[in-house]
C-alpha cells in the first residue's frame, strides 16, 4: 500500500477544488451576462441569509489565508520550527480554496436558471 503525505493529498484536492471553482465561475459569468441587473439585485440583496453566508465565506477565507501567511512568516524567520505547524499551514492554504469555492457555489445557486 502506497503512503501519501498530507501535502500530496491537499495538493491533489486543491487541483480538484480549483477545477470545480473554475466551473462555477464560468457558469456564473455566462449567467451574469444573460440576466437583468435588477433581477440580480433582487436575488442577492433581498436574501439576508445569502449575504450572511457570503460574508462568512469571505471572512473564513481571509482568516485562513492570514493564518497560512503568519505560519509561513514565523517558520521562514525561524521563530517557530514544527512539523505540525507546517502541516497546519498546508491545511489553512487548502481551506482558503475550499471557502472560495463554497462562495462561488452560493453565487452559482442564486444565479442559476430556475424552471
Amino acid at each position: 500500500m502506497e503512503y501519501y503525505s498530507l501535502y500530496t493529498i491537499l495538493a491533489g484536492g486543491s487541483v480538484l477544488f480549483a477545477l470545480i471553482g473554475l466551473f462555477f465561475v464560468i457558469k456564473i459569468w455566462i449567467r451574469w451576462n444573460a440576466l437583468d441587473v435588477d433581477i440580480i439585485k433582487a436575488r442577492v440583496f433581498l436574501n439576508k441569509k445569502f449575504i450572511e453566508r457570503n460574508w462568512l465565506y469571505v471572512f473564513l477565507a481571509g482568516a485562513s489565508l492570514t493564518s497560512h501567511q503568519l505560519i509561513k512568516f514565523l517558520t521562514s524567520e525561524n521563530y517557530i520550527t514544527s512539523f505540525w505547524l507546517s502541516q497546519l499551514s498546508y491545511i489553512a492554504e487548502f481551506l482558503v480554496l475550499v471557502f472560495l469555492v463554497m462562495l462561488s457555489y452560493e453565487w452559482y445557486m442564486v444565479l442559476r436558471i430556475r424552471k
